[in-house]
């Protein structure tokens, strides 16, 4: 209850633009007893900071006002007492600590945006921002990851479900839902996906399959019949004035499917290559036909009298870096994306910062 306590506040605060605020696990509102800081002593440790960054190591040294740790590849490092918010103990094999970065997550629930079928721990959460596009999510058990959206369009919220089902083998089902600031959607959008994921979190590829909801795909007319009547122009010359008049309306939606493959592969102990590739199709073509009452009268012809079926195949291809960077603790995803759709294309940079907590 208390993390979901100060989960709350984080989502509270975050929404308002405050600050950013961490779970502790072990906080420093009061010393350790003596003996709890004598055991701790050469142990591997997490040492969360006040600004929510993660710093490991083996602990060589602790007292009233300094933490010493050996931290791989930059050695000896003191820590001020007053900067650390909280302090526990990890549990690694002589494996893990030779690696150094091993236990540092790569957040492998998520590429850059797609979701794995990896799930966050119980406890376990991540802020994640390039500015326009914020989003945090949280691991309310082993099996469920709830998260919030905001961006400088609109705002919505995911959800997702699953977990491992057999070896290097993981399979999600979820969702995202959102809407627009400005009233220019018809509807919120809403996307339903299942995935499965192979291999283990640091080199996978995953398979999404997705249904969004339904799309207005354009509309037209039917049931026109012409007649005309005799008129005279500015001049007093007469002519014949023709009326179209068309008896139905057509409606036509789309729900588009979404298929979307990604992969994660090391490149170093602290860096990750990552690939995202989508393709949009629509799917479940039909049409509304309503009966006009008045009937639709115009001098010309309707603009549109044939079925429309605006919406056309697209997708977008991204490859890019994920980094941890070793003083801040922090994640850093930097790549290229290009995005396609009737024919034509263009490439948008991608960048974001991960914060866990």
């Amino acid at each position: 209850m208390r993390r979901r306590s100060i989960f709350c506040l984080v989502l509270l605060i975050w929404f308002s633009g405050l600050t950013f605020l961490m779970t502790p696990q072990v906080t420093w509102g009061q010393s350790l007893p003596e003996t709890s800081s004598t055991k701790l002593i050469q142990s591997f440790v997490q040492v969360t900071l006040n600004d929510g960054t993660l710093k490991y190591g083996t602990l060589l040294f602790m007292d009233d006002d300094v933490v010493v740790l050996d931290i791989v590849a930059l050695g000896a490092t003191r820590i001020p007492k007053y900067l650390i918010q909280s302090l526990s103990s990890l549990e690694l094999d002589a494996k893990d600590v030779e690696r150094g970065y091993n236990n540092v997550s790569n957040q492998p629930s998520r590429y850059f945006f797609a979701p794995s079928g990896h799930q966050l721990a119980k406890g376990d959460g991540y802020f994640q921002s390039n500015i326009g596009l914020n989003s945090i999510s949280y691991g309310f058990t082993d099996h469920f990851t709830g998260g919030v959206i905001v961006s400088v369009l609109g705002a919505g919220i995911t959800a997702k479900y699953g977990g491992q089902v057999s070896e290097n083998v993981h399979m999600s089902i979820g969702g995202i839902a959102g809407a627009d600031y400005y009233g220019n959607l018809d509807r919120p959008l809403v996307l339903g996906f299942v995935n499965v994921t192979l291999g283990d979190e640091d080199k996978n590829v995953t398979l999404n399959v997705g249904l969004g909801n339904q799309f207005d795909d354009g509309d037209y007319y039917s049931g026109v019949s012409v007649d005309s009547t005799l008129q005279n122009d500015w001049q007093g010359n007469p002519y014949y004035a023709a009326r179209y008049t068309y008896a139905f309306r057509h409606e036509e939606y789309q729900n588009p499917v979404l298929i979307n493959v990604s992969g994660m592969l090391p490149l170093m102990t602290n860096r990750w290559f990552i690939t995202e590739n989508y393709l949009v199709i629509p799917a479940l073509r039909r049409s509304e036909r309503e009966q006009l009452d008045p009937p639709y009268v115009i001098p010309y012809p309707a603009w549109t009298t044939a079925p429309q079926q605006n919406s056309d195949v697209g997708g977008g291809v991204s490859i890019g870096i994920r980094s941890y960077n070793k003083r801040s603790g922090w994640l850093w995803d930097y790549g290229l994306a290009g995005v396609f759709a009737g024919g034509t294309g263009f490439p948008v940079p991608w960048f974001s910062f991960t914060m866990e907590f």
